[in-house]
């Protein structure tokens, strides 16, 4: 599954990454005890130092590596899945009503953006006098 929007001119935009909890960085911890697997050994298997696993884990910090690894044990096509499972089991609500909530949360923020926009251009016409009608001579029309 993946998370892709499309831009002004139609062009999907880079898939969005999801970052988990600290709550689903712990079920993710523990999905893959169930596969005994530990992060120790992942880290070790990786050449990386244990803290990275566990800050990707937690939603501290990004590497495409570990998410697609961590997928891969999991039996999963993408990092996005392994997010939306935890959030699921965390919140005991189906993935899609938790797809449809964060692209709800996610309209309103670009609603919420779009008016602060707005207001702000507003604001700066009037500091400028652009918004007041002009006081020169009128054009004739021809």
């Amino acid at each position: 599954m993946s998370l892709t929007r499309q831009t002004a001119s139609g062009k999907p935009e880079m898939p969005t990454r999801l970052r988990p909890t600290k709550q689903e960085g712990l079920y993710i911890q523990y999905r893959l005890k169930s596969f005994g697997k530990k992060l120790t050994n992942l880290s070790q298997d990786l050449n990386l130092n244990n803290s990275t696993f566990y800050n990707v884990i937690y939603g501290k910090r990004r590497s495409s590596r570990i998410e697609s690894e961590i997928a891969r044990i999991l039996g999963k096509a993408d990092w996005n899945e392994v997010v939306l499972e935890a959030r699921s089991e965390i919140q005991k609500k189906p993935v899609s009503v938790i797809l449809q909530e964060m692209e709800q949360k996610t309209q309103a923020r670009r609603k919420e953006a779009g008016e602060r926009m707005t207001s702000q251009i507003a604001q700066r016409r009037s500091e400028l006098g652009w918004d007041q009608p002009s006081a020169g001579p009128k054009r004739r029309r021809a």
